[in-house]
């Protein structure tokens, strides 16, 4: 009876081992979405000297259920100038069918920010791993001409793996736009998020 307990006991062991090695490290991940919740905020801290001060922050958060790895992070805050019309007129840069009574400027980059990990660059000092429910925020101000831009907005880019186990080629790369975004052979997701009237 004594080595009947003991070889069930060693199977289960076997099993458990299987469990946490194998399927919540390889086969899990394998299967499972990356789920990400991405916020960003921005805020006219001062205004002196033919500068504006402008607080960014920005916040990333995994609400999926494997850990996910950072291959690499950017950040750009675009700017635009507002025109008022006497009519509602279409504006292409907001959308084909919506009709009003301003339109905005191309938006070009005013700040930026952004970086490659050692997961995409073995030579950089970027690490950032966020477990399920994890999350990680950051806070930029910068100063842009006062009255040059009359609309701010957020645009970010994130490559992530849900492994470290192998180098993935990345690489910051300029968009037609002027934002910046990361260009890789991994999951690959950009948001726009957080906008400020700079004439409030």
């Amino acid at each position: 009876m004594r080595d009947v307990v003991e070889i069930l006991a060693l199977v289960l062991a076997g099993l458990w081992a299987f469990y946490v090695f194998v399927y919540e490290n390889r086969i899990k991940p394998a299967y499972t979405d990356i789920q990400t919740e991405v916020d960003a905020t921005l805020q006219k801290t001062s205004q002196r000297d033919g500068a504006t001060g402008v607080l960014l922050k920005t916040s990333f958060r995994n609400t999926g259920s494997v850990d996910l790895y950072f291959v690499g992070y950017a950040v750009t805050v675009m700017g635009s100038k507002m025109t008022l019309s006497p009519r509602p007129t279409n504006d292409p840069q907001i959308r084909d069918s919506l009709h009003t009574y301003f339109t905005l400027s191309k938006p070009v980059p005013v700040y930026g920010f952004g970086f490659i990990t050692s997961l995409g660059d073995p030579k950089s000092g970027h690490r950032i791993e966020l477990e399920p429910g994890g999350g990680v925020a950051q806070e930029h101000t910068f100063f842009i001409p006062t009255h040059r831009y009359d609309l701010l907005t957020v645009h970010v880019s994130a490559c992530l793996a849900k492994s470290e186990a192998h180098l993935i080629s990345a690489r910051l790369e300029r968009g037609m736009e002027g934002a910046t975004g990361v260009a890789c052979g991994a999951d690959h997701i950009t948001y726009d998020v957080g906008s400020l009237d700079l004439r409030a």
